[in-house]
């Protein structure tokens, strides 16, 4: 896990990701990247916010990606 990322958090569905392109950018929720399966474990780098629906993650094997906040729930 990259510097930063230590939050452990759980997809409660097979959850879409879509790659991270840049900070303020919003991901096209049509075209996602790839599906982090139920069950699956990725990090986020700060607890979730009632601001966005959506944050910067990072999967391993795949890298820094943008995720749905409500797909997932903290181990």
């Amino acid at each position: 896990m990259p510097h930063g990322y230590d939050l452990v958090y759980v997809a409660s569905i097979d959850a879409p990701y879509w790659h991270y392109v840049g900070a303020g950018q919003s991901p096209d929720v049509d075209h996602p990247a790839g599906t982090v399966p139920r069950g699956g474990q990725l990090y986020l780098q700060r607890p979730p916010d009632t601001l966005g629906t959506h944050q910067s993650a990072h999967l391993d094997g795949v890298g820094r990606i943008i995720v749905r906040l409500g797909d997932f729930r903290s181990l």
